[in-house]
């Protein structure tokens, strides 16, 4: 089943008066339940692009985005919220993406207290036990990100997405920002998190040994457009 898809995105952006730059030429790609889909490209090349019209947080040119063959910009306020809650991210640079002054147990725990009803106690619980599953004690949950490495903060990044049990979780270089052995880590969980909830992952990055270790298949942006294979780096 196709969880997420775009079809014939076009995005450019103003440069300077009456001349602007494509970034996105008709790109269209699909995400099947429990998949992992892999982008490659150059620094610049419009994956993160791609990414953020995804994740509704850019609206492209032209072009649409479905969730479960239905678009996003045409759902009720009630699919629309299945659709942000169901479509996580997990970005380049995890300390710029947790709020430094929040302690880490209600970074973990905020998606749970805005889009669920749940008594403090239960509340307390899924983040110990999602913090558990991205190998990470319970001594940090009153820590603040500063006080974490780079490779944990990256852990409470992804914890902070798959506590609301996602079927998507869109990762921005997720591995970029880290030492090579805390790099394989990462790798690591997130395959563990994927056997274990049956999630599907788009997977952007500049480095064909990452994408091959995560993705079943694999695109190629270059000059706004998109092609299948690692055969044409």
């Amino acid at each position: 089943m196709v969880v997420l898809e775009c079809k014939d995105i076009y995005k450019s952006f103003p440069i300077r008066r009456n001349f602007s730059l494509s970034v996105l030429k008709g790109v269209s790609l699909r995400i099947e339940k429990g998949k992992s889909v892999g982008i490659l490209g150059d620094s610049g090349c419009g994956k993160t692009t791609l990414a953020k019209i995804l994740l509704d947080l850019e609206k492209p040119d032209e072009g649409d985005v479905l969730y479960k063959g239905n678009s996003i910009y045409k759902m009720d306020k009630k699919r629309y919220k299945t659709y942000r809650l169901n479509v996580q991210a997990v970005f380049q640079n995890p300390y710029g993406s947790l709020n430094p002054r929040m302690k880490v147990k209600d970074i973990v725990a905020e998606g749970l207290k805005i889009n669920f009803d749940l008594r403090r106690d239960e509340i307390e619980e899924k983040v110990k036990e999602t913090l558990s599953l991205c190998g990470l004690s319970q001594s940090v949950l009153n820590l603040y990100p500063h006080q974490l490495s780079g490779g944990q903060r990256q852990r409470i990044a992804i914890a902070r997405a798959i506590i609301l049990k996602p079927e998507v979780i869109i990762a921005d270089e997720p591995t970029s920002a880290l030492d090579v052995s805390i790099q394989s880590q990462i790798i690591n969980l997130f395959l563990e998190l994927q056997e274990k909830f049956s999630v599907s992952y788009l997977f952007i990055s500049h480095n064909p040994a990452v994408v091959d270790a995560l993705c079943d298949e694999i695109y190629l942006i270059k000059s706004g457009l998109i092609r299948k294979g690692l055969y044409l780096l």
